[in-house]
């Protein structure tokens, strides 16, 4: 009998431990396709960035950075981390996923007008994530550059564009209707995921 209940415990045992280590994997899982899609997100905000500049050209990035009231900094409704705001004399700029929907439309002719994409989701019917993309461009630095056949003593009228880009992905938790988690839930930070990517993009001659 002694036997047979210490087979039955060491049964119950090794049950508890295989369950256990089943939900840990399950949810090991979960954070690591959670970790990969906001890293998608961030580097095809970066993507997106740059095919806007290419779409409206330099010129129009860098008058939107003069005349912009957009801040760049810690300012804005995504969870953290971010980096302090930039200082009062340094331009930035910051595209929202909306301002892609014009790149998508003037590559389309209007054909996909009124495409959501700040408001599109992961996992269908079954979305518990909402992604969220913001890219802000500062740093940014016009230089005479020299080309093969173009006067290379800098009094060219060929410009360049320089700007670091920075695209920050967002996952955030939502409700049951759909609305990402307030801030004040305990929730938000917790179970969000957040990924950044950052480059340094050269535009031009223009």
């Amino acid at each position: 009998m002694l036997i047979v209940m210490l087979v039955l415990l060491t049964t119950t045992a090794l049950a508890v431990f295989a369950i256990h280590a089943t939900t840990t994997e399950v949810r090991a899982a979960g954070y690591d396709r959670m970790s990969a899609q906001a890293q998608e997100i961030g580097e095809s905000g970066l993507a997106a960035a740059h095919t806007w500049v290419d779409v409206f050209g330099p010129d129009a990035l860098s008058d939107a950075m003069a005349a912009s009231t957009r801040v760049v900094g810690n300012s804005y409704n995504l969870p953290q981390p971010f980096e302090p705001p930039l200082a009062a004399n340094r331009q930035g700029y910051r595209l929202y996923a909306s301002d892609f929907e014009r790149v998508v439309n003037a590559t389309s002719g209007g054909a996909t007008a009124g495409l959501e994409l700040e408001g599109a989701d992961l996992g269908g019917a079954n979305r518990l994530y909402r992604p969220e993309l913001v890219v802000d461009v500062y740093d940014n630095h016009q230089y005479t550059g020299v080309l093969a056949g173009y006067r290379s003593d800098g009094n060219s009228e060929l410009r360049f564009l320089g700007a670091t880009y920075t695209a920050r992905g967002r996952l955030r938790l939502t409700d049951a209707t759909g609305t990402p988690s307030d801030s004040t839930d305990g929730l938000r930070g917790t179970h969000d995921s957040a990924s950044d990517a950052r480059a340094r993009g050269v535009s031009g001659p223009f």
